[in-house]
């Protein structure tokens, strides 16, 4: 078979990071496939192994079929395997130009968000979880939608947390540091609990709420660091180290399935995605949204239960896998492209 991801970014995110997760399935499963991109950071594709061809960004224009670079596309796509046999939209607007192209091929999209407004146009719509599934339907009555969430395909040499195990606990945030992810009911909660002495809190990330971060920190009197990105980042965790995600809002929750990947234990916010992504609670912690008191609960038991919570997230691993691994996920995707080729008569 022959696959054609496409994708029209501004920035990374977790778009970017699905681009790599469906790259892997496809070579697992023995699936050519091309990665028709434009944004701004194509280099990390391409060094990942991901054969890219570069998009122009007209190519979610409605005149885009009347362009030069309409018939460059459809020649190179052509030229690395001929008409594919399915493309992966993660943008809806560059639909309607590849399917002027190849007409016959099967369109899927996934939701990235709870926009619907274009995904019409697919013959699959892929959604991430039941929620999301419930509102897709509604939506669009007349499309296939179909509950398959995202796979779940690491890198084979990526890496983890080292195998120390301090006597400190450390606990971790993960992300921008802004006000949608609620980095500061963290320190509030780190503040007001009761952990041993050493017990540390790192923020990783950067963003604009970097100086009301450092401000409650110092006002805490408790050891706060401010680690900024770090690539890789669970390379940086060791056995004594947990994730904390206080977020109000997520489209998804690629954090959290790559700290259960890693065994990592996790205490999130609440909301729809992290509850989806920790099992109901079977897998983490969890606080309701911006209550800094919960959350101080929270981190004192986690801190204190370190072994069982370390339990808790290796069976998230292990559930994980076999839900959203390579040769589960792909048998769920094939078997759609199947019934839409055969209701074809293709």
């Amino acid at each position: 078979m022959f696959a054609v991801q496409v994708a029209i970014m501004k920035g990374r995110g977790g778009v970017f990071t699905s681009l790599f997760h469906y790259a892997r399935l496809f070579d697992s499963a023995g699936v050519r496939a091309v990665c028709l991109y434009a944004g701004p950071a194509a280099q990390p594709l391409r060094d990942a192994g991901i054969d890219v061809i570069e998009a122009p960004r007209s190519i979610t224009s409605p005149l885009f079929p009347f362009l030069p670079d309409f018939a460059r596309i459809r020649r190179e796509i052509r030229a690395r395997g001929g008409d594919p046999d399915f493309i992966m939209a993660h943008s809806d607007l560059a639909m309607p130009a590849l399917k002027r192209m190849f007409p016959r091929t099967v369109m899927m999209t996934r939701c990235h968000s709870d926009n619907f407004k274009h995904k019409a146009r697919a013959d699959l719509v892929v959604t991430l979880n039941q929620d999301q599934q419930t509102r897709a339907q509604a939506a669009l009555p007349r499309t296939r939608v179909r509950m398959l969430g995202n796979p779940f395909v690491p890198a084979a040499d990526e890496p983890g947390p080292s195998a120390d195990a301090p006597a400190r606990v450390r606990l971790n945030f993960l992300g921008r540091v802004e006000q949608v992810k609620d980095p500061l009911t963290l320190v509030r909660a780190f503040a007001a609990a009761t952990l041993a002495p050493e017990t540390e809190l790192r923020i990783i990330g950067a963003g604009s709420q970097e100086n009301d971060v450092r401000a409650a920190a110092a006002a805490s009197g408790k050891t706060v660091s401010m680690a900024g990105w770090l690539a890789a980042p669970f390379s940086h965790f060791d056995q004594s180290d947990i994730l904390v995600l206080p977020s109000e809002w997520e489209s998804y929750s690629w954090v959290i399935r790559e700290a259960l990947h890693h065994g990592v234990p996790v205490i999130a916010s609440d909301i729809f995605v992290h509850r989806d992504a920790l099992g109901g609670g079977t897998y983490g912690l969890l606080f309701p949204v911006g209550d800094a008191a919960a959350l101080t609960t929270a981190l004192e038991h986690a801190t204190r239960h370190l072994q069982e919570m370390r339990a808790m997230a290796i069976k998230g691993r292990d559930d994980l896998m076999a839900a959203y691994g390579a040769k589960p996920f792909w048998a769920k995707m094939a078997a759609q492209i199947s019934e839409i080729q055969t209701a074809r008569g293709a």
